[in-house]
């Protein structure tokens, strides 16, 4: 791909530096862009366009699941669609060297310093990304913030960065509540969907910000549950991908 491709300027190349498959369905690529162009806050999702040689490029939105940094380096998980262009080239096609063109991180769901002392993140599957760039960004450099990740995977298997996740929670400022949808008989955690029984059982401080994304039925079942439970709509924020 060159880099005389003509795109609009918000676009810049970045560099796939690497990439990783961590879960069955689940790749994490590291990308390289130029620092002085590149800028996300915490949460927030970017473009990505693969030019292609004939025909239209392939175009998709992912969220940065890395916390922001100054030198121009992020990751974005992608989980495996066949139906998706972008993504099956990532995914099929995509080698490390490669150069992609993406944009600035985009949209208002995402954490800064100063927003709220406590953050609750409810995340289910592959809509845990932005969720993972929250807390990490938290765990790196927000000491006074505390965070609570509740996230719910069919299997135990499909869990993104398990490791890092058992580190950042024995931080005194964050913890993380696993639950699995479908019964195995290895999982000795939480077990069925995020819901007011596991929601109540852990204690989560009612003056957060609530943060929470996946599919359509997830963010609307969340919407309504946390409604429910007293919380004002002033303190629900939630990423929509459709």
């Amino acid at each position: 791909m060159s880099d005389a491709v003509e795109l609009p300027d918000h676009f810049l190349p970045a560099r796939i530096e690497s990439i990783e498959q961590v879960t069955p369905l689940i790749k994490v690529f590291t990308l390289a862009a130029d620092p002085q162009r590149f800028t996300s806050k915490a949460g927030q999702w970017l473009d990505l366009v693969i030019p292609q040689p004939e025909g239209k490029p392939f175009v998709g939105g992912y969220s940065v699941v890395s916390a922001p940094r100054a030198d121009g380096r992020l990751q974005l998980a992608i989980k495996y669609a066949d139906h998706h262009h972008a993504t099956h080239h990532l995914h099929a096609v995509a080698q490390e060297g490669d150069t992609v063109y993406i944009t600035p991180g985009q949209g208002s769901f995402f954490f800064e310093p100063g927003m709220a002392r406590n953050v609750v993140l409810l995340g289910a599957g592959i809509g845990v990304t932005p969720l993972f760039g929250i807390l990490r960004a938290i765990h790196a450099d927000m000491p006074e913030v505390y965070a609570h990740l509740v996230y719910s995977v069919a299997h135990q298997d499909e869990v993104l960065f398990p490791q890092e996740l058992e580190a950042m929670a024995k931080a005194p400022n964050i913890d993380v509540s696993l639950t699995v949808t479908r019964e195995a008989e290895d999982w000795l955690g939480h077990t069925g969907r995020i819901s007011h029984r596991l929601l109540e059982s852990l204690d989560l401080p009612r003056d957060a910000l609530f943060y929470f994304c996946g599919s359509r039925e997830f963010i609307e079942d969340m919407a309504t549950l946390l409604a429910e439970w007293g919380i004002p709509e002033a303190q629900l924020k939630y990423e929509k991908w459709w």
